[in-house]
């Protein structure tokens, strides 16, 4: 049986108790009905996870005793996935599958043909969202570090302030291949993934001017979530040969 695994912002000391918060409370109590002396591993973003258990429940928290810590040592690539914001479950797709894959960061962009309105959604909350489920998705795969969940941007804004090594944006158009646009493995890298509608041809020329190199993932035209997790598991996969 697996153990239970849970983010924590408290801080975390081996050998001492820490109380959770009360939104963790409630799903230690009635989504995973916990009970005293159960083990359990906290984790704090630091690359420590903590080894302990339930000493105390009551009403208002948990109180989590910290045995022992120890360190994870996964190789986190310095890749980050910018996307074109999606309508949803879309966005929290990307979000969620990605963190399991291990990306570095992620960015919300506003492009021409974005799904997005500014009037309607709240920018902070839609953030904030994403950023739960980084979390969750952190627990569940094992993850020591959460990926940064960055605030949304415009289009020519990300574009003009990239300073990844290599640059990507996808293209169905293109004639080269995401393989032979990535072959530097290990190197910073930005992955440009447009929306539904695609970027526009201004779009992509302002991209390609500014460095970012055109690659296709073939003759299929696919959903923008299913582009972001095949490119970004393309190249986790040369990155991790790369490393043995």
């Amino acid at each position: 049986m697996r153990l239970i695994r849970l983010y924590t912002e408290e801080p975390l000391n081996e050998g001492k108790s820490v109380f959770l918060k009360e939104g963790a409370n409630h799903y230690l109590s009635k989504v995973l009905r916990v009970k005293e002396n159960q083990n359990i591993v906290l984790f704090d973003n630091t690359g420590f996870n903590y080894y302990g258990y339930v000493k105390k429940i009551t009403k208002k928290n948990f109180e989590i005793h910290l045995d022992k810590k120890y360190f994870i040592e996964k190789k986190i690539h310095n890749t980050e996935l910018a996307f074109s914001i999606c309508k949803n479950p879309c966005a929290d797709l990307i979000v969620q599958k990605l963190t399991e894959l291990g990306i570095q960061s992620i960015q919300p962009i506003i492009s021409k043909n974005s799904i997005f309105n500014q009037k309607k959604i709240d920018s902070v909350k839609k953030i904030q969202h994403w950023k739960n489920i980084s979390i969750s998705s952190s627990e569940q795969s094992e993850r020591s570090y959460l990926p940064l969940i960055k605030d949304i941007v415009s289009f020519q804004d990300y574009i003009d302030n990239c300073r990844y090594e290599k640059k990507i944006i996808l293209d169905t158009k293109s004639k080269s291949m995401l393989k032979d646009i990535y072959s530097m493995p290990n190197v910073s890298c930005s992955l440009l993934v447009g929306p539904e509608g695609d970027f526009t041809n201004e779009e992509y020329s302002f991209a390609n001017e500014s460095g970012f190199s055109s690659a296709s993932l073939g003759d299929n035209i696919l959903r923008v979530e299913t582009a972001a997790i095949a490119a970004f598991s393309y190249l986790q996969i040369i990155n991790n040969i790369e490393s043995e």
